[in-house]
């Protein structure tokens, strides 16, 4: 079995490296950039999920370049909500807890999420079925609000990542591949889930994923720790956790997930980026054009190993999950 290909582009603001984060005067000059990684995907028939945020859709000229880009069939326009910058805001100064939306109250969870999927909505005229939270924090509550929205896919578990240190959720015991949400925890599977999560694509150089997973957690404890032996081994390519994405990894580090993924039978990969990257300066991953002409150059080197020597198919978000939910194709 081959695992289908998802791309996936966290669409948003520049200036948030660093935890910077703005309730208003966002800019969102990145998306202008947008084409050159379309043209990347156009090559190999791909068809990547966009993954829009407020100042992108009240944004007429960057919404117009990734309109353009949808109507034309090329792309899925998908949602992403920031909750410091995303209507309706109270004024309240910006809290590093209440940048993950799992930390804000159900009630102004679901205002949040209503005013996005309106606004993509009107501004894209499809209303949107996918959804990542911004720095990942989803938790079961926004899970069913998404479900009350129409949501059918979400892409928001990193697995074997654990941000609770940061306030944020902890992964690390997540599944790795496609599973159908339940309704007390969002890390765990239940048959009759009407939410599927697709988790972004995390595992290790070798395939035997919890088996090093284990091994990582002790060499984070005590006299392990001190002696820094998980970096000596990431460094030795012994034990190196791989996140799919050209930001953290190059080509020939995401060709070694890949091949774990397949190793492992896994149906699916999930590969993402932040649209800021596109921008050089605008994310610590692309400080100048030649860091820009690598990151391409590593997409198109993933792309071309998966797409034509390995024969995937890709598929969008939305598209995959209507092939694994009869629901979600009602």
């Amino acid at each position: 079995m081959k695992p289908v290909l998802i791309v996936t582009v966290d669409t948003e603001e520049e200036g948030l490296w660093g935890g910077r984060y703005r309730a208003t005067e966002n800019t969102v000059e990145n998306i202008q950039s947008v084409p050159l990684f379309q043209e990347v995907c156009d090559r190999y028939g791909i068809q990547p999920t966009y993954l829009v945020d407020t100042p992108v859709i009240e944004d007429e000229r960057a919404a117009g370049v990734l309109q353009e880009i949808h109507e034309s069939g090329r792309a899925e326009i998908g949602a992403h909500l920031h909750p410091w910058c995303c209507p309706p805001l109270d004024g309240q100064a910006i809290e590093p807890r209440r940048t993950y939306m799992c930390n804000l109250p159900e009630a102004e969870q679901r205002d949040k999420l209503r005013w996005l999927t309106d606004a993509i909505e009107e501004r894209f005229g499809r209303r949107p079925t996918s959804f990542r939270a911004g720095r990942y924090g989803l938790d079961i509550t926004g899970a069913r609000l998404l479900q009350e929205l129409g949501y059918v896919v979400d892409s928001s578990v990193i697995p074997f990542t654990d941000y609770s240190p940061q306030g944020g959720p902890d992964f690390r015991t997540a599944l790795y591949e496609p599973y159908r949400i339940g309704n007390d925890d969002l890390r765990i599977p239940a048959d009759d889930g009407a939410l599927l999560e697709v988790p972004v694509s995390v595992g290790f150089n070798c395939h035997r994923f919890a088996r090093t997973q284990r091994l990582q957690e002790r060499l984070r404890r005590g006299i392990l720790k001190k002696l820094r032996l998980e970096g000596i081994l990431d460094r030795l390519g012994l034990v190196r956790r791989i996140k799919f994405s050209p930001e953290q990894s190059d080509a020939g580090r995401l060709i070694q997930l890949a091949d774990a993924y397949v190793r492992n039978r896994a149906p699916v990969m999930v590969l993402m980026f932040h649209s800021s990257s596109l921008l050089p300066g605008m994310s610590p991953y692309v400080s100048n054009r030649n860091d820009l002409d690598r990151f391409l150059g590593t997409l198109d080197r993933i792309f071309e190993y998966c797409c034509v020597r390995c024969t995937w198919t890709s598929q969008t978000l939305t598209g995959f999950a209507e092939k694994v939910l009869p629901a979600a194709a009602a």
